[in-house]
């Protein structure tokens, strides 16, 4: 039976109550021993969940909710505050004073919020876009969404959100003009294929990395809003199919291995390095003609793409602007997937990095952590992935003083939940009950009780 990623969303995300969470070490691996599960918000319907701060903001089944982490082993529900256009909200983004939620069906666009106060969010506007928006990113006065309206014209749009009461795009009236960015004015070969969608989008220091999916990433350098411009590619899986007229008929999607697709991307703090994750579905998932693995993630040395915007360069094409380019950068390290459980699903999903640590969900794969002090050799420090458990998404909690101490994992359908990282010197507050396996188990039920501070 062909995968169907929506309905495997919908079938392990188990109604609050359902299920106990178990709070133990797993001993499959040794590794596991170095998270610990501290604690957990309820958040009914939660997908992804992005960390500012010492808060979480989770996408929940149409609206935003916030989750307290100034106590990281007692998390606390503080509030949900409904969107417009609610149905399938997958993606939530927040910077600043101002969060963004996708509408993903029905009325495509993203709802905006003020979170100035994180325990009282309020709904401020809805952009209405040219089709469903699966995946955006807000950085300060800007909201960068990824518009597929059709595959041939996947592309880039910048809206402006100085006022989030009124966003305003910046898109021309020619799609993918102005204020957007197209694949298909650089790569007319791939956007033809119709298998590379524009999924997933980080931005940093002016440029934005955009995944389209077996066309691997473009950087874009968007420091002038109304004149993005690339400045480089990498990450393009190999064509396995060509039709008569040369245009590409099949790439990899969803096929395994190290050279596959560009689901989610993040570089690290100074940009050096850029970490894309694949997402796969092979062996009992998903019939195909062709063997691989679950999707793990690649890292690309891109030292030299950060130096080369900056100096008003480009590297991509003729001044990085509309003309053809060949994809560049070999990867220089690649983490795989985890092999257990079998008979899940186990490819690598959204992550977060810090310049010496990756943390990544891998969906039933659980949640994982690893030191990338040398990005050409990620050592794993530790894991955590309870039966029944899948993960969205995985973010660092810092402290104060940036100090890398807890990790924050969306649990798909049920909320987040809050694991201690025993990898360093630090020690457990005295509040906190060290796990065993003897440890008695947590429903979501009798935590959601004692946390909420306010009715769902």
């Amino acid at each position: 039976m062909t995968f169907d990623r929506r309905e495997f969303i919908k079938t392990t995300g188990i109604a609050v109550g359902s299920t106990a969470l178990a709070a133990r070490a797993v001993a499959a691996e040794t590794t596991y021993d170095n998270y610990e599960f501290v604690g957990t918000g309820p958040a009914p319907g939660a997908e992804e969940a992005v960390v500012q701060g010492q808060w979480a903001y989770v996408a929940t089944a149409g609206a935003i909710t916030t989750v307290d982490l100034r106590e990281p082993t007692l998390p606390k529900t503080r509030a949900r505050v409904e969107g417009d256009h609610a149905g399938d909200t997958a993606d939530v983004k927040v910077d600043g004073d101002v969060a963004g939620l996708t509408a993903n069906s029905g009325q495509g666009g993203v709802s905006f919020f003020d979170v100035n106060d994180p325990a009282n969010p309020e709904f401020l506007s809805f952009y209405s876009a040219a089709s469903h928006v699966h995946n955006h990113f807000i950085e300060g006065d800007y909201a960068y969404l990824c518009i597929n309206d059709d595959f041939g014209h996947s592309r880039m749009v910048i809206v402006d959100i100085s006022d989030p009461t009124n966003p305003t795009s910046l898109e021309g009236k020619e799609r993918g003009s102005r204020g957007a960015w197209m694949l298909r004015d650089v790569q007319p070969d791939m956007a033809k294929a119709g298998i590379n969608p524009i999924h997933d989008i980080f931005v940093q220091d002016g440029l934005a990395y955009l995944c389209y999916w077996d066309a691997g990433v473009v950087v874009v350098d968007v420091t002038t809003k109304r004149n993005p411009r690339a400045v480089a590619h990498f990450g393009a899986a190999e064509k396995a199919d060509m039709k008569p007229d040369g245009t590409v008929e099949l790439y990899q999607r969803y096929i395994g291995g190290e050279k596959t697709n560009a689901h989610y991307v993040q570089p690290t703090p100074s940009g050096d390095y850029t970490f894309v994750g694949a997402e796969t579905f092979p062996g009992p998932n998903e019939v195909t003609v062709i063997p691989g693995d679950h999707g793990g993630i690649r890292v690309f040395d891109t030292n030299d793409v950060a130096t080369i915007a900056d100096g008003g360069m480009a590297i991509y094409g003729d001044s990085g602007s509309r003309s053809q380019a060949t994809p560049t950068k070999e990867h220089i390290a690649y983490i795989p997937a985890p092999n257990q459980p079998n008979d899940a699903l186990l490819t690598s999903h959204n992550f977060d990095v810090t310049e010496t640590k990756l943390f990544s969900s891998f969906y039933q794969g659980g949640i994982r952590a690893y030191d990338i002090s040398d990005c050409t050799n990620p050592t794993e420090l530790a894991a955590f992935a309870p039966d029944g458990i899948a993960f969205w998404t995985a973010e660092n909690l810092a402290d104060e003083q940036g100090e890398t101490y807890y990790t924050v994992g969306s649990d798909i359908g049920k909320g987040v939940v809050v694991l201690e990282l025993n990898s360093g010197s630090h020690k457990t507050p005295s509040n906190t009950t060290k796990s065993t396996d003897e440890t008695t188990h947590l429903s979501f039920r009798e935590v959601f009780s004692s946390t909420m501070e306010k009715p769902l």
